[in-house]
């Protein structure tokens, strides 16, 4: 019995069909089994970077609760942070608060190398703007005004504009620079005014500088 032409018609196409599986087969079979691999291991990998990010702000709570001056119990909790969680955002927080306790003891070249550490490993913006203004401000401290003022330039988030210029002003007054200073004062003045009891304190800095 003849066939019909639409049986014959779905018979070649099986026959195409079978025939293209058998030629690639193998390569669709690893190219499904690279998805399935890829995927996995994305779901793995979402699922460790949250753990460590929770267990690292866990580490980051206990080191803030710490006592400033005990500076090597904050020590030993930001090598935590830095050997086993650098990949979150709390390593460079921890980094920030251990300068802090650092220069508190005037251990300020072990401070600077943690800020500098914060700067450069910060996967936030803020925080690391936050590093080079504290960074900025010990060399300021220490007299090492060139490296005050690259560092303080480097900072970029706009709700540090402000603090950037003030302490600018701060770096060009230590260099008796008064009319760059001004200026940089009264770029600070108008991120500041109304805005902020800062304003007061850099208004303060700007008449103190025609006295």
């Amino acid at each position: 019995m003849a066939l019909e032409p639409e049986t014959i018609e779905k018979e070649i196409k099986a026959d195409k069909w079978e025939k293209f599986w058998n030629t690639y087969k193998w390569i669709i079979t690893t190219v499904v089994v690279i998805i399935i691999i890829a995927f996995g291991f994305f779901q793995y990998s979402q699922s460790s970077a949250k753990k460590s990010s929770e267990v690292a702000s866990q580490i980051y709570q206990e080191i803030i609760t710490i006592n400033i001056d005990n500076t090597e119990l904050i020590r030993a909790g930001v090598f935590k942070l830095k050997d086993s969680h650098s990949d979150t955002p709390y390593s460079s927080r921890g980094a920030i608060f251990l300068s802090r306790s650092l220069a508190f003891k005037n251990m300020n070249d072990e401070a600077i190398a943690e800020l500098i550490w914060a700067a450069d490993n910060s996967i936030e913006k803020s925080i690391q703007s936050l590093a080079l203004y504290s960074l900025s401000n010990i060399y300021l401290i220490s007299k090492n005004l060139e490296d005050a003022m690259t560092t303080a330039n480097k900072i970029s988030t706009p709700g540090y504009i402000g603090l950037k210029n003030d302490l600018l002003g701060d770096i060009y007054m230590g260099s008796n620079d008064k009319e760059k200073a001004r200026i940089s004062y009264g770029a600070a003045l108008n991120f500041y005014q109304n805005k902020s009891e800062l304003a007061k304190v850099i208004q303060t800095k700007i008449d103190a500088i025609g006295q």
